[in-house]
């Protein structure tokens, strides 16, 4: 009687083929999970950076024109400030007084008490067509500043007025390898993950050119062995 199976050569050779597979099986499983994990991560990286690009010059191109500085802040190693616009319009001289409107039609003399008002600005600080609104009047639809039209050294050649938040300067910086935004160089909120390094850099306006902000941001992800630069010009849309 004759009786059939494997001999002992023929499973060591089955489970050598068979460990073979699995290990290469395996390899090319890990590969593709690898893959996808980095694709992922590089996805998130570029999400963040845009996401930060893009918050960064909303607010850059409806800053107060002109008023931006290059201060750091404690701990920052570059920054970028700046006043946002709370409203605008234009401006006339009335005697010894300026008399304005504003974009926003239900906006009251209440509501601009705690602003102030600039005309014509060239430097980051000016010490001149500064007005604070505290003692702000309004009649038939027009604000009054009495009296100011004295201290106005200077027009601007399209009658506009920005009002801002001497209050509410805004700051972005780069302090530990991390994007933080910062009101009155407090209140810091981080807006991007750690790993980020670059400069920002602020350029007066000249005769051909409006002022413009150049942003260089280089981000690394967590394992710190890749990394993707973004540079990119912010232009100061608004124009005294």
């Amino acid at each position: 009687m004759k009786t059939s199976g494997f001999t002992l050569i023929e499973m060591v050779i089955t489970l050598i083929v068979g460990s073979i597979l699995v290990l290469g099986i395996a390899g090319f499983v890990d590969l593709g999970a690898r893959g996808y994990s980095d694709t992922i991560e590089r996805q998130r990286m570029q999400t963040q950076a845009k996401f930060v690009l893009e918050k960064m010059s909303r607010e850059i191109r409806h800053a107060v024109p002109n008023m931006f500085s290059n201060n750091l802040v404690t701990g920052a190693t570059d920054c970028i400030s700046f006043y946002p616009i709370v409203t605008s319009g234009f401006y006339a001289v009335s005697g010894a007084d300026i008399q304005f409107v504003v974009g926003d039609e239900n906006i009251t003399a209440a509501d601009l008490s705690s602003l102030s008002m600039v005309i014509n600005p060239t430097v980051s600080n000016p010490s001149s067509n500064v007005f604070a609104l505290s003692s702000v009047s309004s009649a038939n639809d027009l604000f009054h500043l009495t009296g100011e039209a004295n201290n106005l050294v200077g027009n601007s050649v399209s009658r506009r007025h920005y009002i801002y938040n001497p209050s509410g300067k805004v700051s972005y910086c780069l302090i530990g390898q991390q994007v933080q935004r910062l009101v009155n160089e407090t209140n810091r909120l981080p807006i991007s993950n750690q790993g980020v390094t670059g400069n920002l850099d602020y350029s007066t306006a000249t005769v051909q050119n409006n002022g413009g902000v150049h942003i260089n941001l280089n981000f690394s992800n967590e394992a710190g062995d890749e990394s993707t630069n973004f540079h990119q010009n912010v232009q100061v849309l608004n124009v005294p």
